[in-house]
């Protein structure tokens, strides 16, 4: 059955332009960065002070648990590229879906630090790292022409389901205990990936595995190398990786933070809803304008509003300060996520997006392992967490300034072509 409806979505599809196959495609896409959830900071976030409260653990020693676990997952994700440019999205994805499952499950069950130690640990390789390179390379992959407004809808799509979820396991967490909790969200989303990766229409002639060194008929593009090798690829990739570190840090303690400027526990999973809310409008806003002008641009407008929200948060007093803080973070951030998600593919083309893509997140997967710890440092150091929001908005500014002279490269005018001496 699976088989035969995969063959009718494959049929349907058409390389000119975005059908309901398209669409299918990006929903999935957005059910599996939805995934991430428990292997993500800020959903562990939401149960980081019960868990240190009930294996007794410290803030800065769990920091350094996950600072670790963090770095050796993101050592995921470099593989997880090569795989899926090499055997294809759907059974790669399964793979990974299973064991994320199994391990969430787990870390439901932990009694001791190392058990935790270790059910972090591949809950972010799996969850953060490999989940998040197949998501977004499905869409590059899956979707011919310029994908950037559909980034913007699948931005926004993944976007309602975070914060649905966030909001719903908060409240659950609240009502039965994280133990519980957890183990009921490993459930649900195996229950819901698996069916829909076994309906998702076989690879194009545009998106086929590469099982040699040869080219495919439709595809170009850069090598991981060349890649790396441009200004645009380390200019993206760093902002977004900062942006990692910053809100890394500061959402894996925010119930501390918002403590010491007087909120309570509840204030937390508010803003968490509110500033995953308050990205849509950017996810859609930032997928138009990616057709129209340049990305570096709209980079440095991102940079230049994270920098202004990031330097006034330690002067907030008031509850609706807080409120209005959170929506302009979610919209920085939801600029910065469409921009990441779009410009690999705008610049480099397919042929190799997956290794590349791969590159970069894993940076912005080691920039959210250090996030944490610098957080929790800077605090026991300076005994107040405003030297983090004051330093943080200073190289946000910065890396705006460096984002509008960075010139970005358009695979689809042909600059990484191979010269005919190649061919």
């Amino acid at each position: 059955m699976a088989k035969a409806v995969s063959k009718t979505f494959e049929q349907a599809a058409t390389p000119s332009r975005t059908t309901w196959v398209d669409w299918y495609v990006v929903i999935v896409a957005a059910l599996l960065m939805s995934a991430t959830l428990p292997g993500r900071t800020h959903g562990l976030g939401l149960i980081t002070k019960r868990l240190l409260e009930d294996l007794a653990m410290d803030p800065v020693t769990f920091a350094q648990i996950n600072l670790w676990a963090t770095l050796i997952g993101a050592c995921f994700c470099l593989p997880c590229g090569w795989l899926i440019d090499r055997y294809g999205i759907r059974w790669v994805a399964l793979a990974t879906v299973l064991p994320l499952c199994a391990v969430v499950h787990l870390l439901s069950r932990a009694e001791s630090m190392s058990e935790v130690a270790v059910w972090v640990t591949l809950t972010r390789g799996l969850g953060q790292s490999m989940l998040s390179v197949i998501s977004v390379t499905l869409i590059g992959k899956r979707l011919a022409g310029s994908a950037s407004i559909p980034m913007g809808v699948y931005a926004v799509v993944f976007s309602c389901l975070m914060a649905v979820s966030t909001g719903l396991l908060g409240a659950y967490i609240i009502d039965v205990g994280w133990r519980q909790a957890w183990a009921t969200q490993a459930w649900l989303w195996m229950l819901l990936l698996v069916p829909s990766l076994l309906l998702l229409p076989s690879e194009t002639i545009h998106d086929r595995p590469v099982m040699s060194g040869g080219r495919e008929p439709g595809m170009s593009g850069a090598t991981l190398k060349q890649a790396i090798s441009t200004p645009c690829f380390w200019v993206f990739a760093i902002s977004i990786s900062f942006f990692g570190l910053i809100s890394s840090g500061i959402s894996l303690f925010s119930q501390y933070v918002l403590a010491e400027r007087g909120f309570a526990e509840e204030v937390y999973h508010q803003t968490l809803v509110i500033g995953l809310l308050a990205g849509l409008i950017a996810n859609l806003v930032v997928g138009l304008l990616a057709n129209r002008i340049s990305l570096a641009p709209l980079l440095a407008l991102s940079l230049f509003l994270l920098a202004s929200t990031l330097g006034v948060f330690p002067w907030l007093t008031q509850l609706w300060q807080v409120y209005v803080y959170a929506a302009l973070m979610g919209v920085a951030g939801g600029m910065l996520t469409v921009l990441f998600f779009t410009v690999w593919k705008h610049a480099f083309g397919k042929q190799h997006l997956g290794a590349i893509q791969g590159a970069a997140q894993m940076l912005t997967v080691l920039a959210s392992a250090i996030g944490p710890l610098l957080v929790a440092l800077s605090e026991r150091q300076s005994g107040s967490y405003t030297l983090v929001f004051t330093s943080a908005a200073t190289i946000a500014a910065v890396g705006g300034f460096v984002a509008i002279f960075t010139a970005v490269p358009h695979a689809a005018k042909g600059d990484w072509l191979p010269s005919p001496a190649t061919l």
